[in-house]
C-alpha cells in the first residue's frame, strides 16, 4: 500500500450513513415490536434457500469461522498494528474505533431485543441472542474499513478496485452462510449488515474529513 492520500469526496458518506442509521433504528424497531412483515420476510427468504447438499453445508461452515468474533477481532488488531507501525497513526484510530464502537453497539442492541435463534443444525453450534447478526455487523464494518483505507492508501486503480470487490463479496457471503446455516434469521442479517454501514460510513465520514485537513494543515506549514 502507499501512503500517500489520494482525495477522496466523501461529503454523500454523511447522508447515506444517516439514511442507513435511520432505516436501521426503523428495522430495530419492527423486531422488537415482532411485526408481522418481519415473519413474512423470514420465511420468504428462508423458503428460497435449500441447504440440504453436505459437501455444500460443510464449505459453508468452515467459511463462516471467517466472520466470527475471535477472527474479526484478530485480523483488526493485526490491521491496527500494521497501520501504526507505517505511522498511519489516523487510520489506526478509524479502524479500531470502528471497530469497537460497531460490536458495542450490537452486544448492546442483542441484549435488549434478546430474539432467539431459529431452529438449529445439531451438528451447528451458536451462541447468544439472534439479532442483530454478529458476524454480519463484524464483516460488514470491517469491509467498509478496509474499503476506505484501500481508497486512500492503494494508488493502482486494478489492484484498488480487486481488492474493493472481495471486500464487498466476504462480507455478503458470511451474511449468507449465516442465514444458510439457519443460525440466524434473514432480517438479523440484513439488520447486521445495516448496522455496520452506519457505522462505518459515518465514521469513514469523519476519517475522510480528518485526512483532508491533516492536508491541509500540512500544506500550510
Amino acid at each position: 500500500m502507499n501512503t500517500k492520500e489520494n482525495k477522496v469526496n466523501y461529503q454523500p458518506l454523511l447522508i447515506f450513513g444517516g439514511v442507513i442509521g435511520i432505516f436501521f433504528a426503523f428495522w430495530v424497531y419492527l423486531i422488537a415490536s415482532k411485526n408481522p412483515f418481519i415473519k413474512i420476510f423470514d420465511t420468504a427468504i428462508y423458503n428460497s434457500i435449500k441447504n440440504n447438499n453436505p459437501v455444500e453445508r460443510q464449505l459453508t461452515f468452515y467459511w463462516t469461522q471467517l466472520g466470527n468474533t475471535l477472527t474479526i477481532t484478530a485480523f483488526t488488531v493485526i490491521l491496527v498494528l500494521f497501520l501504526v507501525y507505517q505511522h498511519n497513526y489516523v487510520h489506526a484510530v478509524f479502524a479500531s474505533l470502528t471497530m469497537i464502537a460497531a460490536n458495542a453497539c450490537n452486544s448492546i442492541i442483542k441484549n435488549i431485543i434478546q430474539r432467539q435463534r431459529p431452529r438449529m443444525d445439531k451438528a451447528v453450534h451458536a451462541d447468544g441472542f439472534s439479532f442483530p447478526s454478529g458476524h454480519s455487523v463484524g464483516s460488514m464494518t470491517l469491509a467498509l474499513v478496509l474499503i476506505a483505507l484501500i481508497v486512500v492508501l492503494v494508488k493502482k486503480k486494478p489492484l484498488k478496485y480487486w481488492l474493493i470487490a472481495f471486500c464487498v463479496f466476504f462480507t455478503l457471503s458470511i451474511g449468507f452462510t449465516r442465514m444458510y446455516l439457519h443460525v440466524h434469521w434473514p432480517s438479523d442479517v440484513l439488520g447486521g449488515w445495516c448496522e455496520g454501514l452506519a457505522f462505518s460510513s459515518l465514521t469513514s465520514w469523519i476519517f475522510f474529513r480528518a485526512l483532508d485537513k491533516k492536508q491541509e494543515k500540512e500544506k500550510k506549514e
